[in-house]
């Protein structure tokens, strides 16, 4: 027990006794009191109140203004503060690391980051706060949180995906720019959510806060129990108006530069996702029709043949077109598939016009990135999405310790200082490899090569991995029963069920159905799936059976360009830690 004089200690560093209860009660204490920030050494511990606290005002953003860490109580605003002037010292970029389990508080945390450099880096005249490129910068939130948040059990405003934002200034301090990079969306939640959960918040707000002018012309004429994508999700969210939060969003993309035509595109292309998940089917074994009852891509509301039941194909050996007629419940998985893809490249699209308005990134201007994302996942069933999740949160809690311990002990050795090395069991490298080596392979390396083999299945690559790695390294285990494996990550052991990896892993697309799309005569949402169409095509309608044909040719997507999922995010992720490698962190 420690002596009173340490009660509600701001830095749990200076504790005479450390140890996990004096920490629990240390952080318990102070939270009873709403203090919610707390110094461990080096790093800013934040516990999520739940509720609003009058700590975050121009006036309080002012008082950490230039003050050194002692001279403050503890608070995001000091850790901002801190990178600023070291931005300005030392000539050298900052990234600040905000990380924690769901509903810790991240994004709020971040957005606070944004607000306290917006204010006091920005253009300001006596007219106003701050400049129209600060105000620009805040407003591209709303506009990320409608497209990448949704409500989660334990939050009702989880971010799902990870974002990177990179606020660059000028010789004299003033920001000059911004660039976001989106990591791991998790695309499912289109489609999937529980009864105590929601998808993404751009499909409530739009259904509810539409004008009927623009629903009518978007064809949204039903309510939220009508679309199947959502109509098993939770419809309402206490103390959210999704209503009020939408005109917000509208608001935002206007600061942000976007036209009216800009969000009627972007909104047709959300109200697309949410309609085609309720297309009325007709089956008529003589004809084989399709009848869409809406446009929701930009076609006439006629009845189409050949669009969902009835797919044109080419064969691998001839060349020969197919007509392949598949069931309607044949039908879901692709739809499905169409609609992940949707929402990620209405996120890619809402990303690429933030950046064109936010300025173009100078490759030598200094920058203070600031890191929101998930933190370490244990659930009840883990799958493809949590090795990823945790693998990003094992090289960064590597890249803490190589901060915090190794090069601290390197530079005792440079320094002559005696110095015995400790394992502090803080190497994460056996688990990195475990997950991402190529030599001897890795677990997604293996998921890799899998996917490339004909007859490979989510047995035969959970099998492989036995036999790979069983009994191989101290951070690999079999489980007793299920079809999968544990490995001993430094949060904790976790066993992943390995069920459906392949397919998540490939993230397939249905060929006839984004040549479809690609070929719409909504050129917008055309134009988010043009790299569907092959080399030296573009999109030139449809054919009268509903398919587009360019020159009596099946359209591929374009040699080359497919990558797996665990690829893609590998090369983002020693992108990521490329650049944070560059930077002085702030934790």
């Amino acid at each position: 027990m420690n002596p009173p004089k340490f009660d509600k200690a701001e830095d749990m560093a200076d504790l005479a006794y450390l140890n996990e209860a004096s920490v629990v009660h240390n952080l318990r204490e102070r939270y009873f009191s709403n203090l919610i920030y707390t110094y461990s050494g080096l790093f800013l511990v934040a516990v999520n109140p739940y509720h609003r606290l009058p700590i975050y005002s121009e006036n309080v953003i002012l008082s950490y203004q230039q003050k050194k860490r002692a001279e403050m109580p503890p608070h995001v605003y000091a850790v901002t503060d801190a990178a600023y002037r070291a931005l300005l010292q030392d000539r050298e970029s900052q990234s600040i690391l905000i990380t924690g389990e769901s509903g810790a508080g991240k994004t709020e945390n971040t957005k606070k980051v944004i607000q306290y450099l917006a204010y006091i880096a920005g253009e300001k005249s006596a007219n106003q706060a701050m400049g129209t490129l600060e105000q620009q910068i805040l407003q591209a939130n709303p506009i990320l949180e409608s497209f990448g948040n949704a409500q989660t059990i334990r939050n009702n405003n989880s971010s799902r995906f990870g974002k990177f934002v990179r606020i660059e200034f000028s010789a004299s301090g003033q920001i000059a720019g911004a660039n976001i990079e989106r990591y791991l969306l998790e695309k499912s939640r289109v489609t999937h959510q529980t009864a105590k959960e929601r998808s993404y918040h751009i499909f409530y707000q739009l259904v509810k806060g539409a004008s009927p002018d623009l629903k009518k012309q978007l064809l949204l004429d039903a309510g939220l129990n009508d679309y199947n994508f959502i109509k098993s999700s939770n419809k309402n969210i206490e103390g959210v108006d999704d209503v009020a939060d939408f005109v917000q969003l509208q608001e935002a993309m206007s600061i942000m530069g976007f036209s009216k035509d800009e969000q009627v595109d972007l909104f047709r292309t959300v109200a697309a996702t949410t309609t085609s998940s309720s297309t009325a089917r007709s089956w008529r074994r003589s004809t084989r029709t399709c009848t869409l009852p809406t446009r929701p891509r930009g076609k006439s509301p006629r009845p189409r043949r050949d669009w969902v039941l009835c797919y044109w194909g080419a064969t691998c050996l001839s060349g020969r077109r197919l007509t392949l007629f598949l069931l309607p419940a044949d039908t879901a998985t692709d739809r499905a598939r169409a609609g992940y893809a949707q929402s990620q490249h209405q996120g890619n699209a809402v990303l690429e016009r933030a950046h064109a308005t936010l300025g173009p990134t100078a490759a030598r201007s200094k920058f203070i990135g600031v890191l929101d994302i998930a933190g370490f996942e244990i659930f009840d069933v883990n799958s493809f999405e949590q090795l990823c999740i945790n693998y990003t949160n094992e090289r960064l809690q590597q890249f803490f310790n190589h901060h915090m311990f190794i090069l601290e002990q390197e530079e005792y050795r440079k320094e002559g200082i005696e110095w015995k090395f400790i394992d502090f069991g803080l190497d994460l490298q056996p688990t990195i490899d475990l997950i991402e080596k190529a030599n001897p392979i890795g677990i997604l390396s293996c998921l890799d090569e899998e996917c490339v083999m004909p007859k490979a299945t989510d047995k035969t690559f959970t099998d492989k991995l036995h036999t790979l790695w069983k009994g191989k390294s101290a951070k690999y285990e079999t489980p007793r029963f299920q079809e999968g494996f544990i490995i001993h990550h430094y949060a904790g052991k976790v066993e992943y069920k390995t069920s459906g990896w392949l397919d998540k892993n490939k993230d397939p697309l249905n060929e006839n159905v984004t040549r479809l799309i690609a070929n719409s005569s909504d050129k917008y949402l055309a134009s988010l799936f043009a790299d569907y169409l092959g080399d030296g095509e573009s999109g030139t309608g449809l054919a009268a059976n509903g398919v587009g044909v360019v020159a009596g040719k099946a359209m591929m997507v374009k040699k080359g360009a497919f990558r797996t999922v665990a690829q893609k995010h590998k090369e983002q992720l020693v992108s990521l830690m490329a650049t944070l490698y560059d930077t002085t962190p702030h934790f």
